[in-house]
């Protein structure tokens, strides 16, 4: 078997759950209009905190994402399919020990600066950053000093809290950079699922740009759809994460981004499959905190870029926050794995919307049928116990999952911990 049939024959493997899961994914995905008004963002950004009137003019040395669009797993907020959050690091020419509220005020300054420019209105001071509001994002930028005696981009971020004076001032080291390459070196995408992923949200581009009469054409490869299980896994944890916070615990602190990428990366391409992968996930993230829980301390972790980088600084604040975010995830794991055994599609269709929100897991249905229908109407379907009549493979959907078993591990001792 040559090097391509291989590729086609595992595509052709990925059962309905993983389909669906993978379609679910490529709606909460940026589009590329989206993904370039990022893109536009940042220059413009950069461009204005170091204009000529600006208080860091001639002290911007670097402006460069961070976090989950670093990573490629940003994911489009879930109260609509066009707002989304993204994070930038803005490297100054400042000394080291400068007070920490100094460099937050400089930014702050140079972003909002007087009344009735572009940005004025739309800066918001925080604690670590701040943030800028954009009709259908928002973008947080850090301020940070750079270490140039530590690894590259290893600095201090700093942490201040002006209407607080009891609140102390810090200056805590950070490589958010060192964090993403080592992420990506630990995720590296798979070529039968990217091209997978790839064409199912190429599809769904066409799908939108037909749906819009003045919509740009939509090219025949964008790279970033190429992504690995893992990430894909990721961002739906994220997506379920956020739904679940929102609706169950909004006063709650959720679990970092950056926290659960750490346990993504620390146990990925261990599996075969979207489904796997994404249970295998959850269980190992179940296990490290369960490990933790026993022990009667929260969870600690370090960025493995940057020792004195905590991952978990602000979260968790206490046991009873861990133990929320494991009770999450015990219900979301039995949820995954009952899905996986093969149910009925309106049940199918009913844990997916829990899970994953309304408008996705709906579309994702909705598609499914579709092809269903088509691969019917042209005798090309198929019925599967426990799901019921669905199309062939090479009709467009595969064939659902046989149970398979998820694997199994210590989840500790691993390279990075």
């Amino acid at each position: 078997m040559n090097y391509t049939d291989r590729i086609m024959r595992e595509i052709a493997s990925y059962g309905v759950l993983d389909v669906m899961l993978a379609d679910i994914a490529v709606r909460i995905q940026l589009t590329a209009t989206d993904y370039q008004k990022a893109v536009d963002h940042y220059d413009a950004i950069n461009e204005w905190i170091d204009r000529p009137d600006s208080p860091l003019h001639g002290l911007v040395e670097l402006l460069y994402p961070q976090g989950s669009f670093a990573i490629g797993a940003t994911i489009a907020r879930h109260s609509t399919d066009d707002e989304f959050d993204l994070d930038a690091m803005a490297q100054l020419t400042l000394p080291p020990d400068i007070d920490p509220e100094r460099p937050l005020a400089l930014l702050m300054d140079a972003i909002r600066a007087e009344k009735g420019s572009r940005y004025h209105g739309m800066a918001e001071r925080r604690t670590r950053c701040v943030t800028v509001h954009y009709a259908d994002m928002h973008l947080d930028a850090t301020p940070t000093v750079r270490l140039w005696s530590r690894e590259e981009r290893t600095g201090f971020i700093f942490h201040s809290k002006p209407e607080d004076p009891a609140e102390p001032k810090l200056s805590l080291h950070a490589n958010p950079y060192g964090f993403g390459e080592w992420f990506n070196e630990m995720t590296p995408a798979d070529e039968a699922f990217g091209r997978f992923f790839e064409q199912r949200s190429l599809d769904y581009a066409r799908a939108r740009a037909l749906a819009k009469a003045d919509a740009d054409e939509v090219p025949d490869q964008l790279p970033a759809y190429r992504k690995s299980r893992a990430v894909i896994a990721l961002q739906l944890i994220k997506r379920w994460r956020n739904l679940g916070y929102d609706r169950r615990h909004p006063r709650l602190r959720r679990p970092p981004s950056i926290l659960l990428a750490k346990y993504v990366a620390l146990h990925a391409n261990r599996t075969r499959s979207l489904a796997d992968e994404l249970i295998h996930q959850v269980e190992s993230m179940i296990a490290i905190l369960e490990e933790a829980d026993r022990a009667g301390s929260p969870v600690f972790e370090r960025n493995p870029r940057c020792h004195e980088d905590i991952l978990t600084d602000r979260w968790p604040g206490g046991l009873a926050d861990q133990r929320v975010f494991l009770a999450e995830l015990g219900d979301f794991a039995a949820k995954l794995r009952r899905l996986q055994t093969g149910v009925p599609l309106p049940e199918m269709q009913r844990i997916l919307r829990e899970l994953f929100g309304e408008r996705p897991a709906q579309a994702a249905i909705e598609r499914y049928v579709e092809q269903h229908q088509s691969d019917r109407d042209t005798g090309r379907a198929v019925h599967v116990p426990g799901i019921g009549a669905i199309p062939a493979v090479g009709a467009g959907t595969a064939l659902p999952a046989v149970a398979r078993p998820t694997p199994r591990n210590t989840f500790f001792g691993d390279d990075g911990e």
